[in-house]
């Protein structure tokens, strides 16, 4: 792309994308010689603004240090940035918070449900009105979905793409006047937060400098927060009115329209652009973001991690099974569940319930809830980049652990279950085991809210290679819904059928997140493309580490929007063994579509697709489906701690 093409695209485009900008990028390239080290970095001479030759070179984790060079202009412009992207997860929080009142108030019973206001809602009516939205998120989050917008239409397209998604739903469900076309927009709603989840944290963190990453990358959860105290405020002044859950369901529109003209003015992702081959714009919003010698490091390091990816040529989606990707999938998938599986989402759902059981007033949980939600995320954003993001999920996990604990001990002694009414319902013998059991609710949300809520999003966004990052971000998204649903669904049963006992159950997943804590590699400060060394000398990912004929970096020397190679490392090509693995696994898929489709009456054209190279696989390697099905779980336990990785 010309120099002139793109000042065109900068008048119309980004607001930030400055003129001075421009020409920096442009003097920068022109002005560029690049020259690998004898240990195996590059380093990188430009004419600075000043007149004088600047030298930057390729970091080692040795090298890193916190980074103080910014401008107060450019931290405010970068804080900027993050702040109104986190819109987008509001629009998560708003989804979570509006739906409870809406489907209790009597207008949305007459108008949609069509039946009278003293009549509660039909149990799996409602059940499916709020699952559908997991499950629409759940369809967008799938990496195969979510990896094709962030990598191919970019992250700030992907966020205008999700805010329109979500205008739509939020319009059908506002001239919904039956329960199916209601069920149509909280799928659609799902859709658009499955993919909005999946795209800002990672857009945040690819904007933020390592020195600021934590803190901005947080605004993602304190943007939910802040959505939900939103949505609880809105339901409180209309939901009662006639017709007044429509209101709010339009009012909800508002910061999505914010968000897409806001994105306009946003710049893309560096990162992505280099991806793309647009290197000059990259070096051109890094020097908006960045010092100018910062912007010609970061912009090197990028390019160097970008051509070895291009090295390998287009990842596959077998190597997600196998080898460090796998073992970083696997890190990140766990974190997400665990974020989940401690119950969180049990008090934001079913806790107006256990409140109101126990003799407190519902509403007033709730608004006191959300109080202490929001406000305990902001001691997140204060100190992810100081007291760090391992620290914050230890102390976080250990918190939540002794309040687990404490309400658990608290039911076992002094909460009976008892038929009220022909509803089972908790009673209290003890006014002040009453207050500790509120007290220790509270504590929960508190830890969850400055630790485990927020800087879970933080680590998974920072962990992924460049060539993996939508994929793996989109993993530990799906993730996190399908723990979500598990959460909704599962929780009234273990309600119903071990009263408080279920404190235990989410005490023992706090426990383990203290375990997986501690064994954390600290990231604070730490460029992205440096991440993965951190890993190299934890068990279990040291099995992974790459051999020192493969550690050198290559020197790239960039002429206009193109890179060209002085000296390439020697790269991983997968082995004649993990081919026939990959292999065996399409057979297996293919074969296994085919019994189905065999048994269904599909078109004779499907269950005879490529059959003959099926048929040849299976011949040649002298199997049968069973071990075709177990091969792929072969090429995962290879990889995991009871296994060995290929050679």
């Amino acid at each position: 792309m010309s120099v002139l093409s793109f000042r065109a695209r900068a008048r119309t485009g980004s607001l930030i994308s400055t003129e001075s900008a421009l020409d920096a990028a442009t003097r920068i390239r022109s002005t560029t010689t690049d020259q690998e080290l004898p240990d195996g970095r590059v380093s990188r001479s430009f004419t600075a603004e000043d007149g004088e030759t600047h030298t930057v070179s390729s970091r080692n984790l040795q090298d890193v240090a916190p980074g103080n060079k910014l401008s107060c202009a450019k931290k405010a412009r970068v804080a900027l940035i993050a702040i109104f992207s986190a819109l987008g997860s509001a629009l998560f929080g708003l989804d979570i918070g509006y739906i409870g009142p809406i489907l209790e108030s009597s207008s949305f019973k007459h108008d949609v449900a069509h039946i009278a206001k003293e009549q509660k809602l039909d149990s799996g009516k409602e059940g499916l009105i709020v699952s559908l939205f997991s499950i629409g998120a759940i369809v967008t989050a799938f990496p195969v979905i979510s990896s094709y917008f962030v990598d191919t239409w970019g992250r700030k397209a992907s966020i205008t793409l999700g805010s329109v998604v979500f205008i739509i739903a939020s319009i059908i469900q506002a001239t919904s006047d039956q329960v199916s076309t209601f069920l149509i927009g909280r799928f659609v709603a799902g859709m658009s937060i499955g993919l909005l989840s999946s795209v800002i944290v990672l857009y945040q963190s690819e904007v933020a400098p390592a020195s600021m990453r934590g803190a901005l990358s947080t605004l993602y959860q304190l943007g939910i927060t802040f959505g939900i105290l939103v949505a609880a405020f809105i339901d409180q002044l209309l939901v009662d009115q006639e017709e007044g859950w429509r209101h709010v369901m339009l009012l909800i529109t508002i910061p999505a329209f914010s968000l897409i003209i806001g994105m306009m003015c946003l710049p893309q992702s560096p990162r992505w652009l280099v991806q793309k081959g647009r290197n000059e714009e990259a070096l051109a919003v890094l020097h908006t973001i960045r010092s100018e010698d910062e912007a010609a490091q970061e912009h090197l390091e990028i390019q160097l991690e970008v051509k070895k990816a291009m090295q390998i040529g287009e990842p596959r989606w077998s190597e997600l099974c196998g080898g460090r990707v796998f073992q970083l999938i696997t890190l990140g998938v766990s974190l997400q569940l665990i974020q989940q599986l401690v119950g969180m989402n049990a008090f934001m759902y079913f806790g107006p319930k256990i409140f109101e059981s126990i003799g407190f007033d519902k509403n007033s949980f709730t608004t006191i809830n959300n109080f202490v939600n929001f406000l305990s995320t902001f001691p997140a954003v204060a100190l992810a980049d100081l007291a760090g993001r391992r620290s914050l999920m230890l102390w976080s996990s250990i918190g939540m652990s002794i309040a687990c604990m404490i309400m658990g001990v608290m039911g076992l002694l002094f909460v009976e279950q008892r038929e009220k009414g022909g509803e089972q319902t908790f009673v209290v013998t003890n006014e002040s085991a009453g207050w500790v059991i509120a007290i220790s609710v509270f504590f929960f949300v508190f830890n969850f809210a400055y630790g485990f809520g927020p800087i879970v999003w933080v680590y998974c966004a920072e962990i992924f290679p460049l060539r993996y990052s939508a994929r793996g971000v989109g993993m530990c998204t799906l993730a996190n819904w399908i723990g979500n649903f598990l959460i909704a669904q599962f929780t009234p049963m273990l309600l119903s059928g071990i009263q408080f006992n279920t404190f235990f159950v989410f005490g023992f997943f706090c426990i383990l997140g203290v375990i997986v804590a501690a064994w954390l590699p600290e990231t604070k400060e730490v460029p992205l493309e440096l991440i993965q060394k951190l890993f190299d000398d934890r068990a279990w990912f040291c099995r992974t580490v790459a051999p020192p004929t493969g550690e050198s970096v290559m020197s790239v020397q960039d002429t206009g929007s193109h890179i060209t190679q002085l000296s390439a490392p020697t790269v991983a090509t997968p082995t004649e063994k993990e081919e026939d693995h990959a292999n065996l696994a399409t057979a297996a898929a293919l074969r296994t579509l085919q019994l189905i489709a065999s048994t269904t009456g599909w078109p004779d054209s499907f269950t005879d697709m490529d059959s003959d190279r099926i048929d040849d696989w299976l011949a040649r390697l002298n199997t049968g489906l069973f071990v075709e099905v177990k091969t792929c779980a072969k090429l995962i336990i290879a990889s995991s701690p009871f296994g060995h990785t290929y050679p």
